[in-house]
């Protein structure tokens, strides 16, 4: 992962706990994208490169959730969830 790779990586994991800490205190359609960026600590247009609204920042917060979560099995992520399905 080069630096700058490094860099966009942590800035989305900042507005995806953003996300997540705003998530405890209220409904997801009523938070901001302001909120968003002020508990980040990231400018508004620092959200816009990347994402085009909070939906978009919301389905990329459960993707890295559901990787991190697949990431505690041995297995294969893709096989454990066809088990799971089963």
């Amino acid at each position: 992962m080069t630096k700058a790779e490094s860099k966009y990586f942590n800035t989305s994991v900042k507005m995806s706990d953003a996300l997540l800490d705003l998530l405890k205190t209220k409904p997801f359609e009523y938070i901001t994208i302001s909120e968003i960026c002020k508990k980040a600590g990231v400018n508004r247009s620092t959200f816009y490169l990347h994402y085009e609204n909070t939906g978009d920042l919301l389905a990329e917060t459960l993707e890295y959730i559901n990787n991190r979560f697949m990431g505690y099995f041995k297995t294969d992520a893709e096989e454990t969830l066809k088990k799971l399905e089963s």
